[in-house]
């Protein structure tokens, strides 16, 4: 497991909260996380390794993100490029 440091905060707001988690592996920007099952989904926006760091592997900043809309925006990009591609085949 990865130690990483997370800095969450809200758009436009400085209601940043700063917690420890243990990754997997370390998140990248762009992905999308969340701290509990039923918590807010964040959005990376910006990832610093630290090496020097004996607690910690990276500092991972993210921002709150409307999980419901990500999932659907994500989701029916995907299957629209699935019928467009297969309407350009046949």
């Amino acid at each position: 497991m990865k130690p990483v440091f997370l800095h969450l905060h809200s758009r436009g707001k400085s209601d940043w909260e700063n917690q420890k988690f243990d990754f997997g592996r370390i998140p990248v920007e762009g992905e999308y996380i969340t701290v509990a099952s039923d918590s807010e989904w964040y959005q990376v926006e910006l990832v610093l390794h630290t090496p020097f760091s004996e607690e910690m592997c990276a500092e991972v900043y993210a921002i709150k993100v409307d999980g419901k809309r990500e999932f659907r925006k994500k989701v029916n990009s995907v299957n629209n490029a699935r019928v467009s591609s297969t309407n350009a085949w046949g």
